[in-house]
């Protein structure tokens, strides 16, 4: 495996972690488990919610990005669509 290879492998699993955590994040608030929760620390925020938003939408619940200064990683707030207005 060459190493463009090897660091597209690398995003991937990121993205495959980081959606998955975001996902039981969105269970956990869709099922009633609780009102919000927050996942912190994710490096590849956008293409995750770009993945997870229609699911979330589907389920009643909203995801908001919080920046952070850096810009490099991001939190990610997950609550129930009407405790979001």
């Amino acid at each position: 495996m060459n190493d463009t290879e090897s660091e597209a492998a690398r995003v991937r699993q990121t993205i495959d972690r980081e959606v998955e955590l975001v996902m039981s994040a969105v269970n956990l608030v869709a099922s009633g488990g609780a009102p919000s929760t927050m996942v912190v620390g994710l490096r590849l925020t956008q293409p995750v919610i770009d993945i997870v938003r229609p699911i979330a939408a589907e389920l009643g619940v909203v995801l908001e990005p919080l920046w952070g200064a850096d810009e490099d990683t991001a939190d990610v707030s997950v609550r129930r669509a009407e405790s979001a207005r």
